[in-house]
């Protein structure tokens, strides 16, 4: 894994934590996305070399809403940039990590995406994303 590629947030309101976050950066969002596949709308904000993506759900059964009515807004998960995920997918099965997507899906931003489960990684949903060429 090469870096943090960005945090994303669970927010149950999109307009109204856009307007927080950019009054916290002092600047707005650079772009928002929906992923229908997963029933998310993403908001992206950069803060230095670091991002920012505020998740809302809009649908009540999407993995958001799930995660919003068990846990309520906060940190949803941690994603790192990898150069080969399909690569990297099978290396960490191989260590004994469970992953959620073994084949990569399309998420937000333009990247290849697949998630590990926060059981085998100390209660944190893990993220990797590699950058569709």
């Amino acid at each position: 894994m090469d870096k943090i590629e960005h945090i994303g947030i669970a927010v149950k309101n999109l307009e109204k934590s856009n307007a927080l976050f950019a009054s916290l950066f002092g600047k707005p969002h650079y772009k928002e996305e929906e992923v229908l596949s997963e029933g998310v709308q993403t908001s992206f904000f950069n803060s230095g070399p670091n991002k920012i993506e505020l998740l809302a759900a809009t649908t009540s059964d999407s993995p958001i809403a799930k995660f919003l009515e068990k846990k309520g807004e906060g940190i949803h998960h941690i994603a790192f940039a990898v150069e080969d995920i399909k690569q990297e997918i099978a290396r960490l099965k191989e260590e004994g990590f469970t992953v959620l997507n073994e084949i990569p899906k399309k998420g937000a931003d333009n990247k290849w995406v697949a998630f590990l489960h926060p059981k085998s990684t100390n209660g944190v949903l893990i993220e990797l994303c590699q950058e569709i060429k």
